[in-house]
């Protein structure tokens, strides 16, 4: 028969509870350093969108309505269409068109990606967390260029 050293019992539990604390010290510091880097990434594309949705506007009077139609176009590269992270799912795009004060035409535009779609396969409570309290604040949950309701020259919500 083993005889069990009580000892041996507490040093085990000891080391449980130091790797237990170590691991939620270290998931949320990953996931921090993974949605910079995603969202330096995320960034980039929606410059480019962006900078591809001007020139259209301004060769065409309005914004494209799809990310396909500016590819044709040869403003964007196929595959900035796509989100990063997201095993391809597409940036979303929508646009429409407000009369303004002055009784002019107003063309808009929003292009974003969602935090479940740039962020997929990192830790889904942290992805939860920061949906919802994006949605609680009236905030896109996630990364967007302009704003189909407000006009705001395009600018991105991170800036």
């Amino acid at each position: 028969m083993v005889k069990i050293n009580n000892n041996h019992i507490l040093a085990l539990l000891a080391a449980a509870l130091a790797v237990a604390c170590a691991m939620s010290l270290y998931v949320p510091i990953h996931f921090g350093k993974q949605q910079e880097a995603r969202e330096r990434t995320v960034k980039e594309r929606l410059i480019k969108i962006r900078s591809a949705q001007e020139r259209y506007r301004k060769a065409h009077g309005v914004y494209a309505a799809d990310l396909l139609l500016l590819v044709r176009s040869g403003l964007l590269a196929d595959s900035l269409q796509y989100i990063p992270y997201s095993d391809g799912k597409k940036f979303t795009l929508e646009t429409t068109i407000r009369t303004g004060r002055s009784g002019r035409a107003v063309p808009l535009m929003e292009c974003g990606a969602n935090y479940n779609d740039y962020l997929l396969g990192l830790d889904e409570n942290a992805i939860a967390e920061l949906t919802e309290r994006a949605n609680n604040a009236g905030r896109y949950p996630g990364m967007k260029i302009g704003d189909i309701k407000t006009p705001n020259n395009n600018a991105g919500n991170w800036e």
